[in-house]
């Protein structure tokens, strides 16, 4: 028979341990109560924008007017909306939104959806580089209490260049085009490709770089005037890596690039050398003349 001293012992662990499973247990439902509660807020808000972007030139003292669409797949919610500047944030294309408001010309009415720009008769022929934010907060309901907020965002970038003849000034500087200066006949050969603007507008790139085997278009990609952008090859509408296809090259390799700004008729044009040779395949045949010369020692 177990001594008293003994049995309160083993009730005192058993209670310690039923304790600690009583308050993991509780600890892990909080959580997963908490979570879905938080996930359900989120997904009750599904907002989305049309058009995603707005790309436009205007005179002085001339109006343009742009309809936007706003769809939420989720929950009935008030949308904020609000009009900021935005600048480059990397070389790729990635922007950040500043706290700067956009000049009173530009409004947008939200019983209307539609976005004015009234650029007054002496506005400076500059571009004007902003983001159209439509914001919303949900209260988050934890434990029947409104503790906590989720702010949703969408927004839509607008590229508008103000100018009086609708002729800005546009130039472009090739800052890298390069592909491997030496490179093994089956590896592929890629290239890099920035492109800087120096100009007063924005504009894409319209045009191709061109090998004696292949030619890879360059992707129409919007670099904004004072910034500049790597630019990717295009396929199908699809967004690549600038990299030849075929699997096996031989000797020199000219490559040129040519594209113009937009429609502009002045070419810029680059272009880079390359060298490939089967070295693996090379050294393949001397390894396997190394191993039979000591095979014939051998015998």
């Amino acid at each position: 028979m177990k001594s008293t001293k003994q049995y309160k012992r083993s009730v005192f662990i058993l209670t310690k341990t039923n304790l600690f499973i009583f308050f993991l247990f509780s600890f892990f439902f909080l959580n997963s109560y908490l979570l879905i509660k938080k996930v359900s807020a989120q997904s009750a808000i599904s907002l989305s924008v049309s058009p995603p972007i707005l790309e436009l030139m205007i005179q002085p003292g001339k109006t343009v007017k742009q309809t936007y669409t706003i769809s939420n797949d989720g929950n009935n919610t008030n949308l904020i909306p609000k009009i900021v500047y935005f600048t480059p944030a990397d070389s790729i294309g990635n922007i950040d939104l500043t706290d700067s408001k956009a000049p009173d010309w530009i409004s947008f009415d939200q019983k209307t959806s539609q976005l004015t720009i009234s650029p007054p008769e002496n506005a400076e022929e500059i571009d004007h580089f902003l983001t159209l934010i439509f914001e919303t907060k949900e209260p988050v309901d934890l434990l029947n209490q409104n503790s906590t907020s989720l702010v949703s965002q969408i927004g839509s970038n607008i590229l508008l260049t103000i100018s009086k003849d609708g002729n800005p000034k546009k130039s472009a500087e090739i800052v890298e085009f390069s592909a491997p200066r030496l490179v093994d006949s089956f590896y592929p050969i890629s290239y890099s490709l920035t492109l800087a603007n120096n100009g007063n507008s924005f504009w894409k790139p319209n045009g191709k770089i061109v090998t004696n085997k292949e030619t890879l278009k360059l992707a129409p990609q919007n670099i904004i005037s004072g910034s500049s952008r790597k630019i990717f090859c295009i396929d199908n509408e699809n967004l690549i890596n600038c990299n030849l296809q075929s699997r096996f090259h031989l000797g020199k390799i000219e490559s040129k690039l040519e594209f113009l700004l937009d429609n502009d008729p002045k070419i810029y044009k680059a272009e880079t050398v390359t060298y490939s040779f089967p070295f693996i395949l090379i050294l393949a045949f001397i390894i396997l003349g190394i191993i039979f010369k000591l095979w014939r020692r051998k015998k």
